[in-house]
């Protein structure tokens, strides 16, 4: 596909996602609950720190047992050392954020498509199948990435202000949350968006690609994000080994969905 092409194709999903009430939601819902959740956390320090410290909370107690213990937060006072064990462990949700995104776009990329009977002209015509998977694979990715990283930034800033107000520090990202950010959001995406991608090109109808999506890809990646997106918070050469395995699984993936699209039956079946 020439480059004149790929951005044809991409201007056309980017359209297509823009004008889908369907996945809007998740796009204006989870910036917001990002960027609040570290203020929520840090308003309610004082609480969780004096009910540790009671130990009439047992939820509560194993956190502060969890401070105590992390070799990467040292010195400081308790509730210091608890913000800044707080704040680091919330950027998993921007490892969920991209998932939930990347997954619910690429679900309806292609199904959407034949409810509309847009995409049999498509297939029509001299153009790959990876070159068609790629642009829609792309157009999954990259909004969801962008909008990831822009609800991060203002999410850390709003923990640096918080953290400054609360408890008198300025608390920065550790190595292991930039790692994260940097490099496993686009590959967690790219990986979300293949499983999504797959269960569109099966599915006839939205409905189901989205329940599919919803109640297996949605979890299996989460999983993922979870023995992950957990050791690279702690430390940045465990998010540089998990960025290489999503990266193998991503490449792995697009194959296999490359191999698995089946232009002519779905020319032929699904009219």
């Amino acid at each position: 596909m020439t480059r004149d092409i790929l951005l044809l194709f991409l201007r056309k999903e980017l359209s297509d996602l823009r004008s889908n009430h369907q996945v809007w939601p998740a796009y204006v819902l989870l910036p917001i609950v990002a960027v609040a959740l570290p203020l929520i956390i840090l308003i309610a320090l004082p609480a969780l720190t004096d009910a540790a410290r009671a130990g009439h909370d047992a939820g509560a107690r194993m956190i502060l047992e969890t401070v105590l213990n992390d070799p990467g937060i040292k010195g400081g006072t308790i509730e210091e050392r608890f913000a800044r064990v707080l704040l680091r462990d919330i950027e998993m949700f921007y490892l969920v954020m991209p998932v939930i995104l990347a997954s619910s776009a690429a679900a309806l990329a292609l199904v959407r498509e034949k409810e509309q009977r847009t995409l049999e002209p498509i297939l029509a015509t001299p153009l790959r199948d990876g070159d068609l998977l790629l642009a829609k694979l792309i157009a999954a990715v990259v909004p969801a990435v962008l909008l990831t990283w822009v609800a991060a930034l203002t999410g850390i800033v709003a923990g640096l202000l918080g953290g400054w107000w609360r408890v008198g520090v300025l608390i920065l990202p550790t190595a292991g949350n930039v790692v994260a950010l940097l490099l496993l959001v686009p590959v967690m995406a790219a990986v979300a968006a293949l499983a999504g991608l797959r269960v569109s090109a099966r599915f006839t109808d939205v409905p189901g690609a989205m329940q599919f999506t919803g109640l297996l890809v949605m979890p299996l990646c989460l999983v993922l994000v979870a023995l992950i997106g957990r050791p690279a918070m702690m430390s940045p050469v465990a998010g540089l080994g998990g960025t290489a395995f999503l990266a193998l699984l991503a490449l792995w993936l697009f194959r296999r969905n490359v191999r698995k699209f089946k232009r002519e039956e779905i020319l032929t079946k699904w009219r």
